[in-house]
């Protein structure tokens, strides 16, 4: 049996205002439930359940001893498909996150997993399926650049499980890994 599985930090962040004026900008799509909110540092994917205690074991020892990370969360933006808007997201802005990435990577290289080349640390809060008024949308997240949701130390890495239902996914933690 396989198991779905990725390496994440889960941070909880107050976006109703957001939510609110997005909606109100005609947007449709599926918002991420708060307790869901989480940064990936990698998407795993389908692994044999027999690998998933090795996979805790390096990520264990990869991760023993780095220090907690301090995080900024802010600014809105987007991930675009064909030129057109799919992800509204939360920026993040920390020095020492690379440091955590680049332990993830290490630890999985051993199961065939090469090092990511691209790492945009983000928050998803909506995917979207239809947007009606694309320009004010654009600008609306244009100014919300700069805007600050949280700053927080994050002391937490966990291994998780997602299993995908019609409702939306459903995450369970496998491994935690308490940082510094």
């Amino acid at each position: 049996m396989k198991k779905r599985l990725f390496v994440g930090t889960f941070t909880p962040i107050d976006f109703k205002e957001v939510k609110r004026e997005v909606e109100r900008l005609g947007v449709e799509g599926k918002w991420v439930e708060p307790e869901n909110l989480h940064i990936t540092f990698r998407f795993i994917g389908e692994v044999e359940e027999e690998k998933v205690p090795q996979i805790a074991k390096m990520l264990k020892g990869s991760l023993k001893g780095a220090p907690p990370f301090k995080v900024e969360y802010r600014g809105l933006g987007t991930f675009k498909r064909n030129g057109i808007e799919r992800v509204l997201w939360v920026g993040i802005r920390s020095d020492e996150i690379r440091e955590i990435k680049k332990r993830v990577d290490r630890a999985l290289m051993p199961f065939g997993f090469a090092p990511e080349e691209n790492f945009t640390p983000h928050l998803t809060l909506l995917r979207i399926k239809r947007l009606k008024r694309r320009i004010k949308f654009r600008n609306y997240v244009g100014s919300m650049k700069e805007y600050l949701f949280k700053e927080r130390e994050e002391r937490k890495v966990y291994l998780i499980e997602s299993k995908l239902t019609p409702e939306g996914p459903i995450y369970k933690v496998v491994e935690e890994f308490e940082l510094g």
